[in-house]
């Protein structure tokens, strides 16, 4: 098992491990960034190896931490998912931080080889099944003082309900529906891990990032790459728009420990869309398990 070097620079952050998804580019790569640079033994898991390889090349010049993985995993592969997860516990016996980061914008319907809409997939249901695949060791680390799991979620989870007879958008598909509808699940699992493990210390939240300038305007479509070349010069910066991230993952602030699920902007809880209720939480979380169901260990 990978050990977090104690020899490392700003070493608030030494012997914790934190896993962050997406974590080539964005708020997952400056998020990252800030983490190894404060002494985190840290595993970055990516879809593309060459682009991995040239994120942890940079973090580990910027901050002189070796003590950073690279693992692959494509989140429109449920079975690459679950691969990466026995990977990451096999490195680890603990992980400390839980960053869901990873996701997208598609301009059209496609399905993945599993067979789910791709953006559904991809944004929720990969997050969810590396999530419960990496509960042990997050309850491993709770053991110590506490766990986090962070959510990258949006404000566009207020674009429209959940309709779980329709979960695959097989009905009225566009692209910001589905990008709102991805969001809006990561919202809820994290109210809904808060409902299950915060009495086992496992601190769960999510949080809207702002408009920020990341590569993601240029994957969903003619609407929202026009509508970033647009917004672009209201847009925040990757470093602000990662603050509330890193906030969120690393801070020993009241509002943080005590996070108790909610959803955060600017470092503060905000409000909420009226549908994203406990009750859609727990039917989403029910729904979830059921559809990554092959992929769990069994009892």
């Amino acid at each position: 098992m990978v050990r977090a070097d104690t020899n490392l620079p700003s070493p608030d952050l030494a012997n914790k491990v934190y896993v962050v998804t997406g974590a080539n580019s964005g708020i997952g790569y400056a998020a990252a960034e800030n983490f190894a640079g404060r002494g985190a033994a840290l595993a970055l898991v990516c879809r593309s190896a060459e682009k991995g390889t040239e994120a942890l090349s940079r973090i580990r010049g910027k901050t002189n931490n070796m003590n950073i993985n690279l693992f692959i995993a494509d989140f429109t592969s449920l079975s690459s998912v679950a691969r990466v997860a026995k990977e990451i516990n096999h490195t680890y016996d603990k992980v400390h931080v839980l960053c869901n980061n990873a996701g997208g914008a598609n301009s059209s319907r496609t399905l993945t080889k599993d067979g789910f809409e791709t953006t559904f997939q991809a944004n929720h249901l990969a997050g969810f099944l590396l999530t419960k695949l990496l509960l042990p060791a997050l309850l491993n680390a709770a053991e110590d003082g506490s766990a986090r799991v962070v959510f990258t979620s949006s404000l566009g989870h207020k674009n429209s309900p959940l309709e779980f007879d329709d979960l695959n958008l097989e009905k009225n598909f566009s692209t910001l529906r589905a990008y709102g509808r991805s969001k809006l699940m990561n919202l809820l699992t994290a109210r809904a891990i808060h409902k299950r493990y915060g009495d086992k210390n496992v601190i769960a939240s999510s949080f809207h990032p702002g408009a920020v300038r990341t590569p993601i305007w240029r994957k969903g479509g003619i609407l929202a790459t026009v509508l970033g070349i647009l917004m672009w010069p209201f847009m925040w910066s990757i470093k602000k728009g990662s603050d509330t991230f890193i906030w969120l993952a690393s801070s020993n602030d009241e509002d943080v420990l005590s996070a108790n699920g909610n959803y955060f902007f600017n470092r503060k809880q905000v409000s909420i869309s009226a549908f994203a209720t406990d009750e859609a939480a727990e039917q989403l979380w029910r729904a979830s398990e059921e559809l990554v169901q092959p992929f769990l260990p069994t009892e």
